[in-house]
């Protein structure tokens, strides 16, 4: 009431009349109303866009309008009341808003500036736009691509086990007769030309087993077992392998055991054998005077593992440095001329290499031509614990019996098999190897003429090929396990006897409800094993 007796209110200072009054309220109404509208728009974008760089500038923005709207309010009230010290503190505080705006807003101004304008926006959001579509339409061929990709994988997944299936069939027929003919009495004649035939067999074999090994790789199921092993048997074993061809062409083979490390070792033999069998029968390939030398050093160890370094060094022809860097790639040859000096599938190498990785080494090669080749790989190896060792050595030293011991007889046992073939020389094979073990057969072409059989006679074991007419070896297998069949003995030792050795089978038979695996050609050492497991030795 004070300010109202001090100061007298704009309406009663001049002389107003109604329009220019009307002119002032109405004025200062609508810019109030747009000044308080304003700051809500701002404040929903700066809620929807919440810009970390911006966000500030936006609420102060708001504030400042909202402050000018007051300062408009502010100034229709005077007209009739004098609050002329409110009018005052607003305007203070929207000074003081409007002056924190600029001071913010000032060094912003860059970062703002740099922002494209709306047309450039534009460009960038219908730019984006095509690359979605484009992406999308990448993804779609890609998913396509992959489909392909999975559906030729199982296509030469399939070929290949049709394929080995077919060639182990008849294999199993040629190998197993030489077996059977080799046992018995031949002249020396006869016995060369019967060695040498098996001797094919088994290299055509060995490039089968390549093939299904790069398949084991693709598919990164090739395993690798970590047992005890001495290097002088492996050794050992390859140069009896290998002696024959390195003596029919007249160089000398030289696998020294006495260099070797007096160590046992944990390791996979069988690969190792592998590896060694592919450098040294190159070797021997390629080499016509002179020599083939394998040497292993150990290079380092820790208290759990080795380092181990092979060497295998020939004389022979030598390999051109152009060809030395795809030696190792599968499917390639230094010479692939039709007047090659010597065949092959040119996977050799190539499983050598993927191998001596997948146990934890690496392959090098030095070789010059007309001068020789040595090919060098290091593997990793673990070590015994020395309790181990000591029971190792133990369990292999040699007595004064076994030192004079003849070698002992074929091993013989008890007992009636049921073969289930559907192959007549396979059947013949089969069932003449198990004669000569001691053992009486019966034969039947599939699995439902196994059955019947079953349920009418007794038997001690089952061998099982997995393919046949009628009724499968899987089938039959999961009827036999069933129990619903009268007559047949559940409990039967199944023996899966299959030409299918692709990765995976030996699962998908156990899975069927056989008891073991074992693949044609059929391996009498292997036979004689398993069937020491369900059978009495005689």
């Amino acid at each position: 009431m004070n300010n109202v007796i001090e100061y007298l209110p704009h309406g009663f200072c001049i002389a107003w009349n109604p329009q220019l009054l009307a002119m002032h309220v109405i004025s200062d109404l609508l810019i109030a109303i747009a000044y308080f509208s304003i700051p809500i728009g701002i404040v929903y974008v700066a809620k929807k866009r919440p810009d970390a760089e911006l966000q500030p500038i936006y609420y102060l923005f708001a504030a400042f309008i909202l402050a000018c709207g007051v300062t408009h309010v502010m100034g229709i009230l005077t007209l009739w009341v004098p609050l002329y010290y409110t009018q005052g503190i607003t305007k203070i505080v929207t000074a003081l808003v409007s002056v924190a705006t600029a001071i913010y807003l000032l060094p912003k101004l860059k970062h703002i500036m740099a922002l494209p304008d709306l047309g450039k926006l534009t460009q960038i959001n219908t730019a984006l736009a095509q690359e979605i579509v484009s992406r999308r339409q990448s993804e779609a061929s890609l998913r396509q691509s992959q489909e392909l990709a999975l559906q030729a994988q199982k296509t030469q997944a399939a070929f290949l086990a049709n394929m080995s299936h077919e060639i182990r069939t008849p294999m199993n027929g040629v190998l197993g007769t030489l077996d059977l003919l080799l046992d018995t009495e031949l002249k020396p004649e006869q016995l060369q030309l019967a060695a040498a035939s098996k001797r094919s067999a088994a290299s055509l074999l060995s490039l089968l087993n390549d093939i299904l090994d790069i398949s084991k790789v693709e598919s990164g199921q090739l395993t690798l077992r970590h047992s005890p092993l001495e290097l002088a048997d492996v050794l050992a074993d390859v140069e009896a392998a290998l002696a024959f061809d390195a003596n029919s062409k007249g160089i000398e083979l030289k696998c020294p055991a006495e260099t070797l490390p007096k160590t046992t070792y944990l390791g996979d033999s069988v690969r190792m054998r592998q590896i060694l069998l592919n450098l040294v029968g190159n070797a021997i390939k390629f080499t016509d005077v002179g020599h083939v030398k394998v040497v292993c050093r150990e290079v380092s160890r820790t208290a759990q593992q080795a380092v181990l370094e092979f060497s295998v060094k020939d004389t022979g022809i030598g390999i051109a440095p152009e060809h030395q860097t795809n030696l190792f790639k599968r499917f390639t040859q230094v010479d692939n001329s039709s007047t090659r000096r010597a065949q092959g599938s040119g996977l050799g190498l190539a499983i050598v290499k993927e191998m001596v990785e997948l146990m934890g080494g690496k392959v090098r090669l030095h070789s010059e031509p007309g001068r020789g080749t040595e090919i060098v790989f290091s593997l990793k190896l673990g070590l015994q614990t020395v309790a181990a060792q000591t029971m190792t050595d133990q369990a292999t030293q040699p007595t004064l019996a076994t030192q004079t011991e003849i070698p002992p007889p074929v091993q013989q046992f008890h007992g009636k098999i049921l073969v289930v073939e559907d192959a007549p020389m396979n059947q013949m094979v089969v069932c003449k190897v198990l004669e000569r073990l001691g053992l009486f057969s019966k034969v039947t072409n599939n699995g439902q003429e196994a059955v019947d059989l079953l349920a009418q006679e007794p038997f001690d074991l089952v061998l099982m090929d997995g393919q046949m007419p009628v009724m499968d070896g899987y089938e039959a297998t999961a009827l036999i396990r069933s129990g619903s069949v009268p007559g047949v003995n559940p409990n039967i030792p199944v023996v899966a006897l299959t030409a299918h050795a692709m990765v995976g089978e030996d699962k998908k038979c156990l899975n069927a409800g056989m008891n073991d695996y074992l693949t044609k050609p059929l391996d009498r050492d292997k036979l004689i094993e398993v069937l020491g497991k369900y059978l009495k030795k005689a």
